[in-house]
């Protein structure tokens, strides 16, 4: 993902981000489904998208791929997708701006 061009630790980032801007009472919270069908169904158009490159940068061969995606296919697996991280804050009391 970080050679598509994906940030993966920007959801860490976004409490402080927030802050640096100004929110006071800045949280945040991560979703991270497990086993849901939805991961089944993103791993395995992952896999099928990037085949090639696994396969040409050596980290997987073809055979462990069509078993991987067999394992998939079968319910085998316990599969996540990538958290989902929620940030939120306020404007602090008396900043000026309207609420």
């Amino acid at each position: 993902m970080r050679q598509r061009g994906a940030d993966l630790a920007h959801g860490r980032r976004l409490p402080r981000l927030l802050r640096e801007a100004g929110l006071a009472d800045v949280e945040a919270d991560a979703y991270f489904p497990v086993t849901s069908p939805a991961c089944d169904v993103l791993e395995a158009a992952t896999v099928r998208q990037v085949r090639d490159r696994l396969v040409a940068e050596r980290l997987a061969t073809d055979e462990e791929i069509e078993r991987h995606l067999a394992n998939i296919a079968a319910g085998r697996l316990d599969l996540a997708t990538s958290p989902m991280i929620s940030a939120w804050g306020r404007r602090p009391a008396g900043d000026g701006s309207q609420p």
